[in-house]
């Protein structure tokens, strides 16, 4: 699935549910609103990448990569299941940091 087309499955979702690793104790560490979420998740003009992970029991599971500022980017680990999606945790990270692991990673392919 590429941007656009999740963009507009996210547009029609109608429920957004949290689970509850993404209410665990390191949400407030993290400074991650669930409505901060639910705003990106609605509103995705700030979608920069996918990830695809697979198929779970709960449905189709991606990783959403937001726009967060210069510096941070926000991950949105997520599974849809029809029209309804779940939240499975969300995380903020350094954009330089990202980038050197991604490098890290091709030379170990």
């Amino acid at each position: 699935m590429d941007i656009e087309e999740m963009k507009k499955k996210l547009g029609s979702i109608e429920v957004i549910t949290f689970s509850k690793h993404f209410y665990g104790p390191k949400v407030r560490l993290r400074g991650i609103t669930e409505d901060e979420v639910k705003n990106h998740l609605k509103y995705p003009k700030k979608l920069e990448n996918i990830e695809d992970q697979g198929e779970e029991v709960k449905g189709h599971k991606y990783g959403l990569l937001f726009h967060k500022s210069n510096k941070y980017d926000l991950k949105i680990v997520i599974s849809i299941k029809e029209q309804s999606l779940n939240v499975i945790t969300a995380y903020v990270q350094n954009k330089k940091r990202r980038k050197v692991f991604e490098k890290w990673l091709k030379r170990l392919r």
